[in-house]
């Protein structure tokens, strides 16, 4: 029996003879070829012939797939490979104990975290990652030591307590000292309202006095709660009730915390070329070139060349020296000024943060805070050693 290929080349000749039959113009000769077309297929292209290559095209592409997909999974341990060696430096490089530094890598690898390295990196993605690795693994499983060396973790990282600026993003992240608005019940109005401390505060649960004249709160009570930190921000939340004692309460942690921002943020000077899109009822409007001219935690000073209405809104593009690239952050126009002092052709624009609080917000914080911190080494007198 003649092989496939040969079979192949055989329907490719009896094509071009058609075609020359076609061309020859001729009735008779046409037709005999073409019954002689057919036999030759009953004869060759049978019922088994044509299911062979059916099966033969299918484990192709089979085999085509499963090479790209070993291929993409290649190149994905290779980059997993690549950000590991990323994280171990900076492990290295912050003082991270041994013991420490693997259990953050664990929970990284667990969580699916594409960049192990930010989680030593931005205290959001820190605690993000830590709620998501406590609900797969359960907390009440995990045990003491391991959340003991995480405590740690978070006061070596400067997580906790978070420098002014930075916003807190879980319950975890409170300090022993640190005053309280609590009401029950969790939604308005409230039947009872006071003030609490924070006394204590773990991985599984925080500590705080109980108010006076309170009545007994069973387990599972949602209670509503305000924390004011000075400088920063003001935080609400709901959180439940592990334990009434009678004179403290035991609460369980959360991360949904609600922010909002205060106006007295610091801010640093700055000189930063900047591309300003402006947002038109959803979709982009113009480009305008500008310069950022001081920066904060809550917004940006900008002198933009053509003046803009109150309230509306742009998508920044600009690089923050130090830190990167920050790619499409939104704001909102809250208040126009007068001509920018270095080039009156262009009015100053005050603009603050409109999405929610991500990395590139936390790049800015922690750039102010750094540029805080220069001012404050400089301004320091040197003292004088002999």
């Amino acid at each position: 029996m003649n092989s496939i290929p040969k079979k192949f080349l055989f329907l490719i000749a009896m094509l071009n003879m058609t075609a020359l039959a076609v061309a020859a113009d001729n009735e008779n000769v046409f037709d005999i070829f073409g019954r002689s077309i057919d036999r030759a297929m009953n004869r060759y292209f049978t019922a088994e012939v044509i299911f062979s290559l059916i099966g033969i095209t299918m484990l192709l592409v089979i085999a085509a797939v499963l090479n790209e997909s070993r291929r993409s999974n290649k190149i994905k341990r290779e980059m997993m490979a690549l950000a590991m060696a990323k994280y171990d430096l900076q492990a290295e490089k912050l003082n991270l104990r041994l013991g420490s530094a693997t259990i953050l890598k664990q929970i990284a690898q667990k969580t699916g975290l594409q960049d192990p390295s930010s989680l030593l990196t931005f205290s959001h993605v820190f605690e993000d990652s830590l709620e998501k690795y406590y609900e797969s693994e359960k907390i009440d499983t995990i045990s003491n030591e391991i959340l003991v060396q995480i405590s740690a973790s978070r006061k070596l990282l400067g997580f906790s307590p978070l420098p002014t600026g930075i916003a807190i993003t879980s319950t975890r992240q409170f300090c022993a000292g640190d005053e309280c608005m609590i009401q029950i019940p969790e939604t308005d109005p409230p039947t009872h309202k006071g003030t609490c401390q924070l006394l204590d505060s773990d991985e599984r649960r925080w500590v705080v006095t109980r108010p006076p004249e309170w009545p007994p709160l069973q387990i599972g009570t949602w209670v509503r709660m305000n924390l004011t930190k000075q400088g920063d921000a003001e935080y609400n939340f709901k959180t439940q009730v592990l334990r009434d004692s009678g004179e403290e309460l035991v609460l369980g942690h959360t991360n949904k915390l609600l922010r909002t921002q205060q106006r007295n943020w610091l801010r640093v000077n700055a000189d930063i070329p900047v591309k300003a899109t402006i947002i038109e009822e959803s979709h982009m409007g113009g480009m305008l070139s500008g310069k950022i001219v001081d920066i904060s935690g809550g917004g940006l000073g900008m002198a933009l060349p053509s003046k803009l209405p109150k309230n509306t809104m742009l998508l920044l593009n600009f690089d923050l020296p130090g830190r990167g690239k920050i790619v499409d952050l939104y704001v909102k126009v809250v208040r126009i000024g007068g001509a920018f002092e270095g080039d009156p052709s262009k009015t100053v624009h005050s603009v603050v943060f409109a999405g929610e609080i991500d990395l590139a917000h936390e790049k800015i914080v922690q750039y102010v805070f750094e540029k805080q911190r220069e001012g404050l080494q400089v301004k320091r007198p040197k003292v004088k050693t002999e």
